[in-house]
């Protein structure tokens, strides 16, 4: 297998996304950074994160209308709170302005491995490795991987820069070791800015989580 195959899968795999960045058209208005908070948290040490527009989701990720704000909780550090009207709108003066623009999200190594095709299964297979290990040190044949980490690096925000946050898309796998654990429920938002911590907001049947990193 080689780099230019696992990124002709890994292309295959990939999840549009919505990159949220300090410039704009005023029509690509998509979310307020800091601030008061557009919906109230709820009773808690909560500090507001940001707030989105519901619309700027990725199809099926989450309600098509309306408002989130994501609140971390600064006394564990670990965790927050999501606030949600269908009616609410983003004031323009309050918060710092993101705008929205589309984008593609690739996948991590891990899910290349777990969701690739046959040719990936088969390579996987002769090295003696199971897909459900993910991607650590520990791989026999590195070369492609590097490679194509390389290209995920160069698009990933967490690397790459230039995107306050990203709606939808894949998730990162931090060393928490809960990135299969996930895989199943809609990552909503993803913060970059004011790193460390970085904020995830997760959506699904379960109701909202949200989940803070630090390294």
């Amino acid at each position: 297998m080689t780099g230019s195959e696992l990124a002709a899968e890994a292309v295959r795999l990939a999840r549009p996304c919505t990159l949220l960045k300090g410039t704009g058209p005023r029509n690509a208005f998509a979310g307020v950074w800091g601030g008061d908070g557009v919906v109230p948290a709820p009773d808690g040490p909560y500090r507001h994160w940001l707030s989105v527009n519901c619309r700027f989701l990725p199809a099926g990720l989450g309600p098509a209308a309306g408002c989130l704000s994501v609140y971390a909780d600064e006394q564990d550090g670990e965790s927050g709170a999501v606030s949600y009207s269908p009616a609410a709108g983003l004031p323009w003066s309050e918060g710092r302005a993101l705008f929205a623009r589309p984008a593609r999200s690739l996948p991590p190594m891990d899910a290349v491995f777990r969701y690739g095709g046959e040719e990936v299964q088969q390579w996987l297979a002769s090295l003696g490795w199971d897909a459900e290990w993910g991607y650590n040190g520990n791989f026999p044949e590195d070369e492609p991987c590097a490679e194509y980490e390389r290209l995920y690096q160069s698009e990933c925000p967490l690397y790459a820069g230039g995107a306050s946050a990203v709606l939808g898309g894949w998730h990162f796998p931090w060393p928490d070791g809960d990135w299969a654990e996930l895989v199943g429920r809609p990552l909503l938002v993803w913060t970059f800015d004011e790193s460390e911590p970085w904020v995830e907001t997760w959506g699904g049947p379960e109701g909202y989580r949200v989940v803070q990193r630090v390294t």
